[in-house]
């Protein structure tokens, strides 16, 4: 199962690696979200972000 938080890590230090549209909507204005991937030391991260509202929800999966 996965989750969308605040990020964890600190966002302009990531490697941007791509960009997807998603039909998710910003809460705060309304506008498509994109899912995006990050890299950094061997890891990966996924966002949604906001361009607009410069909001960024980490995903976060958690095993049950």
């Amino acid at each position: 199962m996965s989750r969308y938080v605040k990020p964890t890590v600190d966002v302009t230090k990531l490697v941007f690696i791509e960009e997807q549209p998603s039909d998710i909507k910003c809460g705060k204005c309304g506008k498509p979200m994109k899912f995006t991937i990050y890299y950094l030391d061997k890891e990966s991260y996924d966002f949604l972000v906001c361009s607009d509202c410069e909001l960024y929800m980490q995903r976060v999966i958690y095993e049950d």
